[in-house]
């Protein structure tokens, strides 16, 4: 290969190279990213402000778990006590409210000695004993 071609060569890999980039990189963004972004930064602003009326502690982690444990326990609204440890139950869900996707509608701890079936309904759990 002559020279001339490998300098002709090596400026148009260059300009593809270039203008790859220019391409794929990051450009200016919408405005609608910019405002996304504003907005969680003021939300995160808020928040932190909230939990220093509240007096939660600062970090992440700990917030987290907070909030965790609240829906752990929140997923049980309405049937908060009588559960027994280590029984198997059958639960009903029904759709939950505003942000919340389920709740227990119903439920029925199984029982020894107890056949389980599907109503004529469709919808409720028939039993007899065996």
């Amino acid at each position: 290969m002559s020279t001339g071609l490998a300098v002709v060569f090596l400026i148009l890999v260059g300009a593809g190279m270039f203008w790859a980039g220019r391409v794929t990189g990051a450009g200016p963004r919408p405005a609608a990213d910019r405002g996304y972004d504003a907005g969680h930064v003021d939300g995160v602003r808020e928040g932190r402000a909230e939990q220093a009326t509240l007096n939660l502690p600062a970090t992440d982690k700990a917030i987290f778990e907070s909030g965790y444990a609240a829906g752990a326990t929140d997923v049980f609204a309405g049937y908060d006590g009588g559960w027994d440890h280590n029984a198997p139950y059958v639960i009903v869900l029904a759709p939950g409210g505003p942000a919340v996707t389920y709740r227990i509608a119903s439920r029925m701890r199984l029982e020894p000695g107890v056949d389980y079936y599907l109503c004529p309904d469709g919808h409720t759990l028939c039993r007899r004993p065996r």
